[in-house]
């Protein structure tokens, strides 16, 4: 049982040959996260949340890349260590870090960190599990700018935590940018019932690439390549234009 649809991409290690430009530190007394600061001050901030897997994949790469536009980008990782990988039960694993104390008070300990580095102005990107993390994050509360979620599994409000996916949704304020992949939920591409239950959510399909492509395709495939550069460029965007 998994948050991923079938044929969804598998986990990928970090790139080979690939050197951080951020560095890793511990917020409050376990909260590990990669800061990638850019190479001047900047009062707005990017919380990339990172998808079951933890920091796999490009996800350090994709930090580095919002922060060489001018962004401050934090990465937490809410499940210290742990992840999905051979887990038989995905949901249920997920169900172990609910909203609250944990995610709750890992975006506290965000929220201070940024407020000490003079940001007003946070915004976010979630995949997969991500999404859920700042769909829920925002309908308790937590302020964003906007918000973006590629390939997103916003359905483990309902599937790990039995609760209404729609009410959650609805109860996010800021602007929503979805990236569907091809083999999403119907609800989470444009038209669908979750995108149309934000109050400002929009999908864009990817009719062309899989589930988890944007931060574990392999970009040696030209028309991932293609897909991966296309999200960046569309969430830059979205971030220019309401952060």
């Amino acid at each position: 049982m998994s948050c991923c649809p079938p044929d969804s991409l598998p986990y990928a290690e970090p790139p080979e040959g690939y050197t951080p430009t951020g560095e890793e530190r511990i917020l409050g007394s376990d909260l590990k996260v990669y800061v990638s600061l850019p190479s001047t001050s900047s009062t707005k901030a990017i919380i990339v949340l990172p998808e079951v897997f933890g920091w796999s994949g490009r996800l350090k790469g994709i930090c580095d890349h919002f922060s060489s536009s001018g962004y401050i980008a934090i990465m937490p990782d809410c499940h210290r260590g742990d992840s999905a990988l051979n887990k038989p039960d995905i949901p249920k694993w997920v169900s172990k870090t609910d909203w609250s104390p944990t995610i709750k008070c890992d975006f506290d300990l965000l929220k201070v960190y940024l407020d000490e580095k003079g940001v007003t102005s946070i915004s976010a990107i979630g995949f997969c599990w991500g999404a859920w993390a700042w769909a829920k994050a925002a309908s308790e509360g937590f302020e964003f700018k906007c918000a973006v979620g590629p390939h997103p599994s916003i359905k483990l409000e309902s599937l790990a935590f039995n609760r209404s996916i729609p009410e959650m949704c609805s109860k996010v304020s800021c602007p929503v940018l979805l990236l569907a992949a091809s083999n999403d939920q119907e609800e989470v591409k444009p038209g669908g019932e979750f995108t149309n239950s934000f109050a400002s959510g929009i999908s864009v399909l990817f009719e062309d690439q899989l589930h988890g492509w944007m931060s574990r395709g392999d970009v040696g495939d030209p028309i991932i390549k293609a897909g991966v550069t296309k999200a960046m460029d569309l969430s830059l965007k979205f971030f220019e234009e309401n952060a």
